[in-house]
């Protein structure tokens, strides 16, 4: 054999490189394991002391423990001889673990480009823009593209519309006074087009800093902040593992921190007047739509009114449920038509904080601001150049502040307003909400000012960290989210590591017994091949998800592919009287072994590679996996396992390649499959035509990634039934017209673990509907948690046993985002089909092998899908169809063409050995003679795939099974259906492939 010193030395530089990598996990999981049972001891101490902690004072107490414990563990370096590293620099470095893994939250913002073009334009009042706003907003419903190109594609269709007339410099778009540097009077519209493109990348960018300066100041440990999608997408991704406190995160990263100064009107007969007026016309209009003169007064505006008393400035307060309706009013026609002329520039903006009132309800206080013509602040927060979360020591109370220090032209003009307004109150409003409204006694020099409120210290953290890093250039939305809790994503990681193991163990048990000496030197290359795959998964910083849990066993099996591709090679020589010399001469050639192996795994490295550019978070780690497996994979099963077998054979050492029992395994077999053609075409036919049936009448279960909509996955202490729980959440899923909206539920695993999927107010993704979604699933199943708060209940509880109930994942997509997967997914399975018949027409140099593979692929994409839809509701486990069915389907794609691909080359290699030799011989003798192949490869990876199946958890169930018909039905689609289809399209009569 040649090469053999570079193939062994290559190896162990590898394997000394994986080992090195994989270091630093060991060393940062030691410190990690000693400080998390300190941690456990302080917090249990903690919790004794002061049981009624909320979940969020909890995280932070068990943050700053942690932070303590590491610094005292991580002191002392670890020392290999030959290199040292601290703490800090081996976790830098370590495995990093996806959210699914160790719990967390995984965010997409979505920059709103639409606020960055209003700011741009001056707020322009030109009716023409505001019609290309409109337009652009109604296309981004179905559309795929980015805001601002369908921005530009709707402004050129009105211009067309208008005759040419309109020009993007126009003084009233965005040739204004303050654009007159970048976008003059002789602006051709293609060179403001590209000054809009920069300026809304730049804001988008300044975006981008600002969430990752907050989330520095939030403390998280290896946190994640990248943009996304193109440049002027204005998506943002941000990952924070082993976050509990999810609302506060959804708080931070969603305020803007647009900070102003309003001036605030007392309650007064003016505003009285107005709200009893307002409230008499919605009443008196009420009873006309209902043709009754009889109004229930109780249910009326001013009965939900509470008014503040003198001197305040708030001017009513309202309870939290009644809050929606007044909205509705204020918003209502009505409203705007009776507003008397001195209150033309009156808003009405709600307090940030409900206070406690009677009884069991909560009361939001309402304030009245007086603006301008051009809706203006008295000032604006983009003065404060710091501010600082402090206790006022000094104080009977002392309470939380947060305290503020303006620039010098802001500490100017806060005292003329100060002095201006001296006996009046001031709102200081934070994104739309009155934080305080203070009456200003004395004119204020200096520019430091405090913001007073309820404030525990955790929110007047939060506040000085938005303050402090300064304003979104936009609002900012969360259009998808995806949270674990902590023990759910440990209980994965146990899950998997199990599954893993059991079906290691299966394959090496199973690889001895069947091939004997050779069995066994596969599986060193199977133990070579996961030491190399890991280290290079943590050199190139790649994160571990638990669907590349999965990768790696499929991994396993393209390693045992290779294997016995060589292996029945070997015996198939042997059998000719070859010597064993010769044999393995022969099998590790491209004649031999070596075109089915790299034309299988090539075509599963083109669906892998398909998979990573447009997958997404931990399908984006399965391909990963998969691609560094398949390289991997050749390396050692091809090329290690080849220096372990010629090393024995070269010194004279014999080697068998199985036993008495496996030896002539399906050995000269002589099975006319042509025989079954018939019998295979109606299987096939019924089973087509029944999954189309289906598919067509009964539809899948989509999953929220394709429609929308927020999904939680509720663990409760006890077990429960499906339907109650569903009937129990109908009852508060209405809207404020009165429509029912039934959610989805379905148990998952075990009889007390449900998942919730609800549309209610799907197309609305603002943080008030996940709060108010998240409030309303918590009314509903209130009765089932008797002992636990709303707090405990959303950010992941507690029994106390170290059992998580309540939320224990969450996840939420929004309409748009929901659009560009349903689209990627498809454009991924057509572009990997598309590439995989390029290849094999190039591989075979005949269009009927590629036809035939991707024909045989096709048939058995619509039976995997045929199955879900048949089987959904009729199996104990969920099979709904998400990003991660997306994989399944292509993993499929990848092995039904693999099996496909082993017996197609023994063909071609046929067809070259014995011209005259009808086709259907041929093909007959290809299947025969890969027979073994084929069993063993396709039972081995079944039965890995079915122990994942079993012991892998809940989450990855699914998935799981769709690989499971998928390798069933492709291994029956290889030999029933590719080669049938091959027959068919070939020339019969002469007996070869059509040229």
């Amino acid at each position: 054999m040649q090469g053999k010193g570079l193939i062994i030395s290559f190896a162990i530089a590898l394997g000394l490189l994986s080992v090195y990598y994989l270091s630093f996990t060991w060393y940062t999981r030691s410190i990690e394991s000693k400080a998390d049972r300190e941690v456990v001891y302080q917090m249990d101490s903690l919790e004794q002391k002061n049981p009624n902690l909320s979940v969020g004072e909890k995280e932070s107490y068990s943050s700053a423990f942690t932070r303590e414990a590491l610094e005292k563990y991580s002191k002392d370096t670890l020392d290999l001889g030959i290199v040292k590293y601290t703490y800090e620099k081996a976790k830098d470095r370590e495995l990093a673990l996806g959210l699914d893994l160790k719990g967390g939250m995984n965010v997409i913002l979505q920059v709103s480009i639409s606020d960055l073009l209003e700011d741009f334009s001056d707020h322009s009042a030109n009716p023409d823009f505001k019609e290309v706003i409109a337009r652009t907003n109604q296309l981004q419903r179905s559309s795929n593209d980015d805001y601002i190109n369908d921005f530009f594609k709707e402004y050129y269709a009105l211009k067309s519309q208008k005759g040419g007339s309109l020009r993007l410099a126009s003084p009233d778009w965005f040739g204004t006074r303050a654009n007159s540097d970048l976008i003059g009077i002789n602006t051709t519209d293609q060179e403001a087009e590209a000054v809009i493109k920069k300026y809304v990348e730049d804001k988008v960018n300044t975006a981008y800093q600002v969430i990752r300066a907050r989330i520095d100041q939030f403390g998280v440990t290896q946190p994640v902040v990248q943009k996304v999608g193109e440049s002027g997408s204005g998506r943002i991704l941000v990952e924070l593992p082993g976050i509990k406190d999810t609302d506060r995160v959804k708080k931070l990263l969603q305020s803007t921190a647009k900070l102003e100064f309003w001036e605030a009107v007392r309650l007064d007969d003016n505003i009285n007047n107005y709200f009893v007026n307002l409230s008499q016309k919605l009443d008196a209009d009420k009873a006309e739509l209902n043709n009754d003169s009889i109004v229930d007064n109780s249910n009326s505006l001013v009965s939900k009114l509470i008014p503040a008393g003198n001197g305040n400035s708030t001017i009513y307060y309202v309870q939290l449920r009644d809050t929606a309706y007044v909205n509705t009013a204020l918003k209502s026609p009505i409203a705007n038509s009776i507003r008397p002329v001195n209150m033309r520039y009156f808003k009405f903006l709600w307090g940030n904080k409900a206070i406690e009132g009677r009884g069991d309800d909560n009361l939001l206080p309402l304030y009245a601001i007086r603006g301008n013509a051009r809706d203006l602040p008295l000032l604006e927060g983009g003065v404060v150049t710091d501010a600082q979360a402090d206790r006022q020591t000094g104080t009977y109370t002392n309470s939380v502040v947060v305290s503020m220090q303006m620039n010098s032209r802001g500490s100017q003009e806060w005292y003329e307003i100060t002095k201006k307004f001296k006996g009046q109150p001031i709102a200081i409003v934070l994104d739309d909400l009155v934080y305080t409204a203070p009456n200003i006694n004395d004119a204020i020099a200096g520019g430091r000012s405090q913001i007073t409120g309820d404030f525990t210290m955790n929110e007047a953290k939060d506040l000085a960290s938005v303050l402090s890093a300064g304003s979104l250039p936009a609002s900012a939305k969360i259009i998808q989210v995806d949270v674990v809790g902590p023990s759910l994503g440990q209980e994965s990681i146990q899950n998997g590591l199990l599954s893993f193991a059991i079906a290691l163990a299966v394959v090496f048990i199973y690889m001895i017994f069947f091939y004997n000496g050779a069995g066994f030197i596969s599986v060193i290359g199977l133990l070579a091949n996961i030491l190399f795959l890991m280290g290079i998964l943590v050199s190139f910083g790649a994160v571990l998800t638990l669907p590349g849990i999965a990768g790696i066993v499929l991994t396993m099996g393209m390693a045992v592919d290779a294997n016995v591709i060589i292996y029945e090679r070997v015996k198939e020589e042997m059998s000719k009287g070859k010597g064993l010399k010769q044999a393995l001469g022969d099998a590790y050639t491209w004649k031999g072994a070596y075109s089915a192996i790299i034309d299988a795994n090539l075509t599963t490295l083109i669906t892998a590679i398909v998979l990573f550019f447009f997958g997404d978070g931990p399908i984006k780690g399965f391909a990963v996996t998969l691609i560094i497996g398949v390289f991997t994979t050749l390396f050692t099963s091809v090329l290690l396992c080849k220096y372990f077998i010629y090393s024995r054979v070269d010194n004279g050492k014999s080697i068998s390649f199985g036993n008495k029992f496996t030896l002539n395994f399906l050995k000269n077999t002589h099975i006319d499959v042509f025989k079954y053609r018939k019998v295979a075409y109606i299987f096939s036919g019924v089973l087509v035509l029944a999954s189309i049936v289906s598919l067509a009448t009964k539809g899948l279960n989509l999953g929220i990634e394709f429609q929308n909509g927020r999904e939680y996955k509720v663990r409760f202490d006890k077990q429960v039934k499906a339907n109650e729980i569903a009937s129990d959440l109908a009852k508060v899923f209405v809207d404020e017209n009165g429509v029912q909206y039934n959610p989805n539920v379905v148990t998952i695993g075990n009889s007390n673990q449900v998942k919730v999927t609800t549309k209610y107010k799907s197309n609305d993704d603002s943080q008030e509907v996940d709060t108010e979604v998240e409030q309303k699933l918590y009314d509903g199943l209130k009765s089932h948690f008797p002992n636990m708060t709303y707090d405990q209940f959303v950010n992941v509880g507690d029994n106390g046993q170290g059992s998580a109930l309540g939320v224990v994942e969450y996840r939420k997509v929004g309409p748009s985002i929901a659009d560009d997967i349903t689209y990627n997914s498809f454009y991924s399975v057509a572009i990997a089909l598309s590439l995989v018949f390029l290849y094999l027409l190039l591989t075979f140099r005949k269009w009927q092998f590629s036809a035939g593979a991707v024909l045989a692929t096709l048939h058995d994409t619509v039976i995997v899908l045929g199955l879900f839809s048949i089987l959904y509701g009729l199996v104990p486990f969920s099979l709904e169809i998400d990003v991660a069915f997306i994989a399944a389907i292509l993993t499929v794609i990848g092995y039904s063409l693999n099996d496909s691909v082993i017996v197609f080359d023994r063909v071609r290699e046929f067809m070259g050995d014995f011209k005259t030799m009808p086709i259907k011989e041929v093909i007959n003798k290809a299947v025969n003679t890969t027979l073994t192949r084929t069993l063993n490869t396709s039972f081995t990876t079944l039965f890995v795939i079915l122990v994942i199946f079993i012991f892998g958890g809940e989450s990855i169930r699914s998935f799981m099974f769709a690989l499971l018909v998928g390798v069933g039905v492709g291994t029956y689609s290889s030999v029933f259906v590719a080669s049938f289809l091959l027959y068919e399209l070939s020339n019969k009569k002469k007996g070869t492939v059509r040229k």
